[in-house]
């Protein structure tokens, strides 16, 4: 709810009848003291000086509270018009009255001054609630008038009239009877005049309906206990009497009463301020917490976009890639067949080199994030034997490397090259956190236990290098997370090491001390090299020789290596280039007895619709996928069709094939 001000508070009841009883209070005890009014008490003149400065304090405070509220209008101004009226009043009041201050006499002025000063302090005061209740909307939902300081200029210029015009009447306030101080003629008009002046403004502020609000209720008790003070000290007759002294009394626990009310909502206002800025400051943090969270989920879907089309860039170049290396898979065939053992070590090695390539494309492959192990029976410890080479190539003389292997190790069904992929990743992790050439790190496998207690075959990788933080070590497995300086990593290696081992069917554990180094092992159960190492029976020439393959296959120079190669075998091989032909020469009668088609090819058909349409209608037929990259190849393979990764070999092809 919007602040309106302090004019606008409504008056609940219980203030209201508190207001009510406290006038009724008043009242009653004027009639209680009206018997004994001028009773004379002891002269003491300095009460008077007192009482002034008191009523001046309270005032002043009351007037630098009003005028301080946030965005006070003009009824408002009006209050604390008249509270700066009665407070510059109330020290005239004490400068002007004989003995308040100086014994022998009133400060400043003629004596007789100080009656005149107070019958317009009082009718002053209660001439400007009056002109506030007036210019306040009952309503107060409707817009308040604009503020404006002519009410304090007015509440000044009344001040200096009346301390003017004091001192140009030398009508006598008081005379001296008997030692007693009894009151003029002048003072007793002037006095009923001010009790009638409060009287109206009480008048006005019931009329207009604003005794509902909580400052005018409360005005309506500081009216009502002035005006009955001074109705009561007139009618004493005298100064010093029970009535004058009880007139004073009274009208200081009035003010103080509105000055306390005042002081209670401004601590309200603050309170709600105060709690307004917690849940502002608690708001901002819960915002600013928000944006940064957006912030990193922005700069991860970025980051991820990024690599996606980094990752379809780099599928798409392992398929052109991968037809290149079956290309020089089937030539390497052909020539070893021509020319015999005299060119074996030859093509031993650029059949190697192929592997290497065939090892980088499945790197690009790993960018798009769909890539699925291929296991196989494997020993661990030939596959590191393979690899040590291309370590210590990797890391150079950076760091010294050490790999070794238990004897005896049982055999596992993993994808081979996502193991060279892993830990090659560790190595490279591994060499990046030692420090300088110094830094040792161990590469090596061995027997373990599996999580059920099985056996299990691990594979470690311990660098003495700076160790990882406890309060990230449960991150490092996350993708694009990382600790290396922008640009040196992307944090997907060990994402990629992650992945593989849980695909195995095995856990990874990273154990890390902070200035010591890090161990990462890959724990891998034997137990699925059972399952995973596919026993197959290579057919013989003599069982495919003179059986018919219809291949399909968009790639010029693959199609003529793969024919030259199969026809070797002694297969009667038809070529064609795409689905569409080949399910022409099906449908026109032709009947091989294998069919082995390219996933990917031009036309309105890929090779994975063809095999299924082949099932469907020729189910006699062996059908075998080759691709070189392909997200079909995924769900074909699941749907049960065979499929084999480009470079492949005749021993593969004939293995799917059987």
């Amino acid at each position: 709810m919007p602040y309106r001000g302090f004019i606008q508070e409504a008056a609940g009841p219980a203030q209201r009848q508190l207001s009510l009883g406290l006038c009724a209070l008043v009242l009653l005890s004027v009639l209680v003291v009206v018997p004994r009014a001028a009773m004379p008490l002891p002269q003491l003149p300095h009460i008077s000086g007192m009482y002034g400065a008191a009523t001046a304090m309270i005032d002043l405070a009351t007037f630098w509270l009003l005028i301080s509220a946030p965005r006070p209008h003009r009824s408002h101004i009006v209050i604390a018009a008249a509270y700066l009226f009665a407070s510059l009043m109330a020290i005239l009041h004490v400068l002007t009255f004989p003995g308040a201050v100086f014994a022998d006499g009133p400060v400043l002025g003629s004596p007789h001054a100080v009656s005149w000063l107070f019958i317009g302090w009082r009718a002053g005061f209660a001439m400007l609630i009056a002109w506030a209740a007036l210019v306040e909307p009952p309503d107060a939902q409707a817009s308040p008038t604009r503020p404006s300081s002519f009410p304090l200029v007015v509440a000044v210029l009344a001040v200096l009239a009346l301390a003017i015009s004091s001192q140009l009447t030398d009508a006598a306030s008081v005379t001296i009877v008997q030692g007693r101080s009894l009151f003029s003629h002048v003072t007793v008009v002037g006095s009923y005049v001010s009790a009638a002046a409060a009287s109206m403004a009480i008048l006005v502020i019931w009329v207009r309906g604003l005794f509902r609000r909580s400052i005018f209720t409360w005005l309506v008790f500081v009216l009502v206990a002035e005006s009955a003070g001074v109705w009561l000290s007139t009618f004493s007759g005298q100064r010093y009497s029970l009535a004058w002294y009880m007139t004073r009394l009274e009208g200081l626990v009035a003010n103080t009463v509105l000055l306390a009310l005042l002081a209670m909502h401004f601590r309200s206002v603050q309170k709600r301020l105060t709690d307004a800025f917690l849940a502002l400051e608690r708001r901002t943090d819960e915002l600013q917490a928000q944006v940064h969270k957006r912030e990193a989920a922005e700069t991860q879907l970025a980051r991820a976009q990024k690599l996606d089309v980094v990752g379809r860039l780099g599928a798409s170049l392992a398929h052109d890639l991968n037809n290149i290396l079956q290309v020089l898979t089937g030539r390497l065939a052909i020539i070893q067949r021509r020319a015999g053992p005299a060119v074996e070590s030859d093509v031993q090695v650029m059949r190697r080199s192929v592997r290497k390539a065939e090892a980088l494309t499945r790197q690009l492959t790993l960018l798009s994030g769909r890539r699925r192990n291929q296991p196989q029976a494997i020993q661990a410890g030939v596959v590191l034997g393979e690899m040590e080479e291309v370590l210590h190539s990797l890391v150079g003389r950076r760091c010294k490397l050490k790999v070794s292997a238990e004897e005896g190790l049982p055999t596992v069904a993993l994808d081979p090259l996502e193991l060279e992929i892993a830990v090659t990743n560790l190595v490279t992790n591994a060499c990046d956190a030692s420090s300088g050439v110094d830094g040792a790190i161990h590469v090596r496998a061995f027997s373990a236990s599996a999580a059920d207690g099985g056996p299990a075959l691990a594979i470690e990788v311990v660098d003495e290098g700076e160790g990882i933080k406890p309060e990230i070590l449960e991150k490092v497995f996350e993708p694009f997370f990382t600790t290396k300086t922008r640009g040196n990593g992307t944090g997907l290696g060990l994402a990629q090491v992650h992945g593989f081992v849980t695909a195995s069917g095995g856990t990874v554990n990273v154990r890390s001390e902070v200035g010591r180094g890090t161990a990462v092992t890959m724990v891998f159960p034997t137990t699925a090299a059972v399952g995973g190492a596919r026993q197959t029976a290579v057919p013989t020439p003599r069982a495919v020789e003179g059986r018919v393959l219809l291949l399909v296959e968009d790639n010029p120079d693959v199609r003529e290596s793969s024919v030259q190669l199969l026809s070797a075998e002694g297969l009667a091989v038809r070529a064609v280039d795409s689905a569409d032909q080949a399910l022409t020469l099906l449908e026109g009668g032709f009947a091989p007895d294998y069919l082995v088609s390219d996933i990917v090819m031009p036309g309105r058909m890929d090779g994975a619709e063809l095999v299924r349409r082949v099932r469907d209608r020729f189910p006699a037929i062996k059908a075998v996928l080759v691709t070189g990259y392909s997200d079909v190849a995924e769900r074909a393979r699941d749907e049960g069709y065979p499929v084999l990764r480009k470079p492949y070999d005749l021993t593969s092809l004939m293995a799917a094939l059987s």
